[in-house]
């Protein structure tokens, strides 16, 4: 199966991002530590105006509620992945896309969107 870019106007019923895990991280009541991780479920949609991310259940967030992305290398231990910061309640997203293209692709998007990106996710942009 092969890869369909992100398209540049986004259909009304939104784009699936391939993803083959998704890891998050939280506070919870402002200072016990969570964590989350889904590898078999998890889905990615973005829509025009807002996304969805479901790791155990949906999400939906404003793009305006994304503080940061960032873009994790790969190394010996791990494969490359798309960290998502969001303001709600110090929430991190670790997205591990399904290829570098799909990467790639959705650092492209976020940049296009106007969203924060790391000098580690623009480097990676601009290597293309």
């Amino acid at each position: 199966m092969t890869y369909t870019c992100i398209p540049e106007s986004l259909p009304p019923e939104g784009f699936t991002v391939p993803v083959d895990a998704i890891t998050s991280s939280f506070r919870l009541f402002g200072l016990l530590p969570g964590y989350s991780k889904n590898d078999l479920g998890c889905r990615l949609v973005l829509y025009p105006a807002d996304w969805t991310i479901k790791i155990l259940t949906e999400r939906h967030y404003a793009y305006s509620a994304i503080l940061q992305v960032d873009f994790v290398a790969e190394s010996f231990w791990r494969r490359e992945q798309v960290l998502l910061t969001v303001a709600e309640a110090s929430t991190c997203y670790y997205i591990k896309p399904s290829s570098a293209a799909v990467t790639l692709d959705l650092l492209g998007f976020c940049h296009k969107r106007g969203l924060v990106l790391t000098p580690a996710a623009q480097q990676r942009v601009a290597a293309g």
